[in-house]
C-alpha cells in the first residue's frame, strides 16, 4: 500500500514526508506516480476513502493520513444498474448501492451519461456496462426528448451544462 502524506489541498499535515501522485482516471483505474494500482483490496480501499475537501478538490483519507487525488472526470463511477418495478438502483465504484436520482441524469461530451450520487453531493459517470443497462430503458418523444421512464413518470435527460433534454 502506498503511504499517504502531507495534504496541501485541505491544509492538513502528516508526519510521512512522501509525496506520491495519486490519480483516478475516467474509467475508474487508480494510479500512483504513473503506475496503475491493480491490487483489488487497494483499489477498493482507495475508492471507499475519497473525501471532498473545502474548495471542491478530493483527497484520500485513510486513518490519520491524507493525500490529494487528481481526478480525470468524476470521483464516483456507476458500475452496475439494477431495476425493480418502482426504482432503479446503481452500484458505485466504492461498492455502495443507492437509488438512482433520475432527475439528475445528463449527457456530456461524447454521449457520456452522468448523474449525482451520495445525496446529490458528487457527480458520477456511468461506465459502459451501466450505460448500456440503463439505455435499454431510455425512450424518446417530441414532448420531452430523451427521457427515462420509471413507474409511468418521465425524467428528461439534460445535456450537461444546459437545462434542456439531450
Amino acid at each position: 500500500m502506498v503511504s499517504l502524506f502531507h495534504s496541501s489541498i485541505c491544509n492538513r499535515q502528516s508526519s510521512i514526508p512522501l509525496n506520491p501522485k495519486i490519480f483516478l482516471d475516467r474509467e475508474g483505474n487508480w494510479f500512483c506516480d504513473g503506475e496503475e494500482i491493480t491490487h483489488p483490496r487497494t483499489v477498493q480501499l482507495f475508492s471507499r476513502s475519497l473525501r471532498k475537501c473545502p474548495g471542491g478538490k478530493y483527497e484520500l483519507s485513510i486513518g490519520k493520513e491524507n493525500c490529494p487525488v487528481e481526478i480525470e472526470d468524476t470521483p464516483y463511477l456507476i458500475r452496475r444498474v439494477d431495476f425493480d418495478s418502482h426504482r432503479i438502483t446503481v452500484t458505485l465504484n466504492d461498492e455502495s448501492e443507492e437509488p438512482l436520482a433520475p432527475e439528475s441524469l445528463e449527457v456530456g461530451e461524447n454521449d457520456v451519461l452522468y448523474c449525482r450520487v451520495k445525496q446529490g453531493e458528487h457527480p458520477a459517470r456511468f461506465l459502459r456496462k451501466a450505460y448500456y443497462q440503463l439505455s435499454d430503458r431510455v425512450e424518446y418523444n417530441e414532448r420531452c426528448g430523451f427521457h427515462l421512464k420509471i413507474s409511468g413518470k418521465e425524467f428528461p435527460i439534460r445535456t450537461k451544462g444546459k437545462g434542456h433534454s439531450a
